[in-house]
């Protein structure tokens, strides 16, 4: 039985790379194990830090799991670790075990994978037991970046630590000023700091930025003002480099073709003109932007990875981005979103994938184009995939448990890389990392020498449970089955999709939950009226938000069958409750969005209709809809009190906790008892004002 969690509480799972192991000593070894004993010695032939803090981590492994004592010897050992001058692949390594362990890599950060790659077949064997053979790896994509799931843009060296067992080799930090993550925060970020801490671990910084610079790099003292800014943040700190994406960095185009002002400013007359900003449009002269950024940063750390993101403008004509792309200097990294803006059939109408999303594997129409042009222009690719397994399909869960479809994405990053030259990976955004199967899986999808995924799939299910792993496997099968039910709309992700059954629903009045905390987002990343957005990449909603009904139970049902299946299950493992607790927590999210889309059309019908009769009649039914609301929302209380990194995403921080789903029954009560008075039947009005 899962034990009620206070705030933040996961932080503390978030940080765990090891766990005991029960129950190893009644195993038996296999003839063609290696069994380590109680006492393992250890040689290490390198003095370089990574692999020095990898060897305390594995004896903190050893100790952890089994209760072993590891001691470090100058030569001879049980586990011997060189590195090999003959390797030359970033970290590459070989693992040879026989009556001892031989590790031979690249580099130091080759050397802490392979000791990695050690716990990881001690867990999965649950015994110090080691199958003799060679085995060779090296990953396929780098940089693995991520956000922080901890928090927002904190790294504790314990999640660093984590982060690198999991392949990530680098991590992304808000940046506005040289010691600011975001404007508006008041307290001072060391940068500088993090960069060394996770230097430890073999990771790299890199800053996405949010500074501003609203300057044209061909006004007078351009130069000054962009060294003032970009070449600022990398004096103070030599991160790894910096991001870049159009919302972020808005500058003055003088592209005809794009506003020329920021995104939420209005023309003189308040009328918009139908074009898009700078900071949504790919504009010609995104490319002397970029080249002198560019030139300011390397003029301060000449090896700087300087990485442009096309995410706001996959939408624009294929022509007209390409013509950017073929402006763009070559010697910068060119980040493409995998899956955005894909348009797919729903029934009687069409969609789009509005923005990150499982619902489709990928690669896109949008990101195939760019990644064409940058392979035949020598530009290096890199793509961002949410391939860490959290998506907007679900705002407020800490991941999304759909092994299977993940693995369709994984397969499809590969074959981008066979196609165009992928090399690098954007694993999440500010939703941030969560250690999970799925980053399990990935880790040995992008390196060499793994298992094939069926086996590892096997695996991650015995891991939860020995006995019944062939029920978790049907479990799994149909919370994959669920994505079918996924629509991935912008009225759903910037809707109740984004934080769950905490979503409020108004018939005039925009009411949202305060935030209890300065965050990057918070509430401003929802909308709760007229967030409908019908545009030429999609149906009209008044016609599509029919399929989307019908999707959203269609994932009801899928994962209700997987919940069913769980419950089987006896001697629940404390993670395979959780998953469980989860999937229960994610009917509530899939409820609420098809509770909102039917009061979506009653108000609409309550809005417009002609008669008092018509207008009491729909009035009851809102009534009986927000009553069926509240019993959903009841449920999902016990659940997010169970598990406290649900509800929680971090640029949002808490916004579907149970004090933010207590809100929702007090609004559900503001609705039905002073909202929906003025459509009463006078014999049942308050007259309340509000």
């Amino acid at each position: 039985m899962l034990k009620k969690e206070s705030r933040y509480e996961f932080q503390k799972r978030f940080c765990q790379a090891h766990k005991s192991i029960r129950g190893w000593k009644e195993r038996t070894p296999e003839a063609d194990e290696l069994v380590l004993s109680s006492e393992v010695s250890v040689c290490l032939n390198c003095d370089q830090e990574v692999a020095k803090v990898a060897v305390k981590d594995f004896a903190a492994f050893l100790k952890t799991a089994f209760g072993f004592r590891m001691k470090l010897v100058s030569q001879g050992g049980d586990i011997i670790i060189d590195l090999d001058p003959a390797m030359t692949e970033y970290m590459a390594r070989k693992i040879q075990i026989d009556d001892v362990v031989r590790i031979a890599a690249t580099d130091d950060r080759g050397i802490a994978q392979a000791l990695y790659d050690l716990e990881n077949m001690m867990t999965d064997r649950k015994a110090p037991f080691l199958k003799k053979g060679t085995l060779e790896k090296k990953p396929l994509f780098s940089p693995r970046m991520v956000h922080s799931g901890y928090a927002m843009d904190e790294f504790p060296d314990e999640y660093l630590n984590v982060c690198a067992h999991h392949g990530f080799d680098a991590i992304l930090v808000y940046v506005a000023e040289p010691y600011k993550s975001r404007h508006h925060f008041t307290e001072k970020y060391d940068f500088s700091d993090l960069i060394r801490r996770a230097a430890k671990y073999g990771i790299d910084v890199y800053a996405y930025c949010c500074a501003t610079n609203f300057v044209h790099p061909e006004e007078e003292g351009a130069k000054e003002k962009f060294d003032a800014v970009y070449g600022e943040i990398f004096r103070a700190h030599p991160f790894k480099g910096m991001v870049f994406v159009g919302e972020s960095v808005e500058f003055p185009s003088r592209d005809p073709r794009s506003t020329g002002i920021k995104h939420r400013t209005l023309p003189p007359d308040g009328i918009p003109t139908g074009k898009a900003s700078p900071s949504r449009y790919p504009c010609r002269d995104y490319a002397e932007w970029i080249s002198l950024v560019r030139d300011t940063i390397r003029a301060v750390k000449p090896d700087a990875d300087v990485v442009f993101w096309t995410y706001n403008w996959g939408w624009a004509d294929e022509a007209v981005r390409l013509e950017l792309l073929d402006r763009l200097p070559t010697d910068i990294s060119l980040l493409v979103t995998f899956e955005m803006f894909q348009k797919f059939p729903m029934g009687r109408s069409f969609g789009n994938v509005s923005d990150y999303s499982i619902y489709l594997p990928g690669p896109g129409e949008y990101f195939i184009s760019e990644a064409k042009k940058a392979k035949e222009r020598g530009i290096r690719l890199y793509t961002q995939a949410n391939s860490a397994g959290r998506a907007w399909d679900f705002g407020v869960t800490p991941y999304e448990p759909f092994p299977g479809r993940w693995h369709l994405r994984n397969e499809a990053l590969l074959m981008s890389q066979e196609k165009w030259g992928l090399s690098g990976l954007m694993e999440t955004h500010h939703m941030g990392f969560t250690p999970s199967f799925v980053t399990k899986l990935s880790r040995e999808t992008f390196s060499t020498g793994s298992a094939d995924y069926q086996t590892r799939l096997e695996q991650i299910a015995k891991n939860y449970s020995e006995t019944e792993y062939q029920t978790v496997l049907e479990a799994f099968k149909e919370l994959d089955a669920s994505v079918d039910g996924i629509a991935p709309s912008v009225e759903n992700q910037y809707g109740p999709a984004r934080i769950g059954p905490a979503y409020p629903f108004c018939i005039s009045k925009e009411l949202k939950m305060p935030d209890r905390m300065p965050t990057i987002h918070g509430n401003r990343i929802y909308k709760v009226l007229e967030q409908n957005r019908d545009t030429f990449r999609n149906s009209p909603y008044s016609v599509r938000i029919w399929d989307e009904m019908r999707y959203a139970k269609v994932a009801i049902k899928h994962t209700k069958n997987a919940i069913k299946l769980l419950k089987t299950i006896k001697n629940k493992s404390v993670e395979l409750q959780r998953l469980q607790n989860m999937a229960e927590f994610m009917v509530c999210c899939h409820q609420t969005i098809l509770n909102f889309q039917n009061f979506y059309v009653l108000r609409k019908k309550l809005l417009s209709a002609p008669t008092n009769e018509e207008v009491y009649k729909i009035e009851l039914q809102i009534e009986k809809l927000a009553e069926k609301e509240r019993k959903n929302v009841l449920a999902a209380i016990p659940l997010v009190e169970k598990d406290s990194s649900l509800g929680y995403e971090p640029s949002m921080d808490y916004a579907c906790d149970k004090a933010a789903l207590e809100w929702k029954l007090k609004h559900l009560d503001f609705l039905v008892e002073k909202e929906l008075d003025p459509y009463k039947p006078k014999e049942r009005q308050k007259n309340i004002l509000y």
